[in-house]
């Protein structure tokens, strides 16, 4: 068993240390150095925030039931996809300075737009498709709705892009 296994067992399989233990013996004190390391820790955080994210959409009625193996999928896909906005390239990191600008940005914030947002490409497709997923900042997302084709917002994300290049004063 590999660390990496390790943690899928452990925090999405929920498989106990102890009969982890007994099931990879040989890897015993190994198994107690994952459990305590800091990469178990911000594993469970990740995975936690992911949870809220997905309890965010059932909210929206979307009445999402992934598998362990399915959320352990999104968790991976969650990991690896780079954190901007698929449709203006707004970093994540730059979110809090759009928020911190006087004007009117954002009515619903802190509640919606202080992370990025998971959003299908193709609306009609469940959220379980990971492949029709990618992350989307408060405005994109909330404009796209179920009414633009992914390409039609491409083009309407490198307008928004240039708003905010506009108002943060560089290119992002």
């Amino acid at each position: 068993m590999t660390e990496e296994e390790f943690y899928k067992e452990k925090i999405f399989n929920k498989i106990g240390k102890s009969r982890l233990k007994k099931m990879f013996s040989n890897l015993s004190n190994t198994i107690d150095q994952w459990y305590g390391s800091a990469r178990y820790k911000e594993i469970q955080k990740r995975k936690s925030l992911l949870t809220n994210k997905i309890t965010q959409i059932d909210e929206e009625g979307e009445d999402l039931h992934f598998t362990n193996e399915q959320l352990y999928l999104f968790f991976q896909w969650w990991e690896n996809t780079p954190k901007s906005c698929h449709y203006c390239s707004l970093p994540e990191n730059e979110l809090d300075n759009l928020h911190n600008q006087p004007g009117h940005i954002n009515k619903r914030h802190p509640k919606r737009g202080k992370s990025l947002e998971i959003d299908r490409k193709q609306s009609d497709l469940p959220y379980t498709n990971i492949e029709n997923l990618v992350l989307a900042c408060y405005w994109c997302n909330n404009g796209k709705t179920d009414t633009f084709t992914e390409e039609e917002f491409l083009q309407i994300g490198s307008i928004i892009k240039n708003i905010w290049e506009s108002r943060l004063g560089h290119n992002i």
